[in-house]
């Protein structure tokens, strides 16, 4: 008995205005799913937990590695009112610096209080900076 070779068989439709509007259908249908799977309140949930976790940090830093009058500097910059204690101090600055409003003016502080410790290294240049 002799074996029958594999058979392929191929259809080419030069309807393209058809295979068009068919591909379009199928993005805009993989849109919508990705849209729905983004918005499920199941990455809503881990998203709030990694804010908790940045907002954690973030507090546990400022408790260890920074005085009040650092902190003082650092509220002030930010035009918040300095609290007389330092959990209060740090827990505003971390509820304005988690708030993705204020992501540039973060971002311009962290930057700026960089060059100036850098200049406080400086041997001439430590004498002007009074912070």
């Amino acid at each position: 008995m002799e074996e029958e070779p594999n058979r392929v068989e191929l259809c080419i439709d030069d309807d393209e205005e058809e295979a068009m509007e068919s591909s379009v259908s199928t993005y805009d249908s993989m849109m919508q799913s990705l849209h729905e799977e983004l918005h499920k309140t199941e990455f809503d949930d881990d998203f709030d937990l990694f804010k908790m976790d940045c907002a954690t940090a973030l507090s546990f830093d400022y408790e260890m590695n920074y005085t009040i009058k650092q902190l003082k500097h650092i509220a002030g910059y930010y035009g918040l009112k300095c609290k007389p204690r330092k959990a209060d101090m740090i827990q505003d600055i971390v509820l304005f610096e988690t708030d993705d409003a204020n992501g540039d003016m973060v971002a311009r502080r962290k930057r700026l209080f960089h060059y100036m410790d850098i200049l406080k290294t400086d041997d001439y240049l430590k004498s002007y900076v009074i912070m």
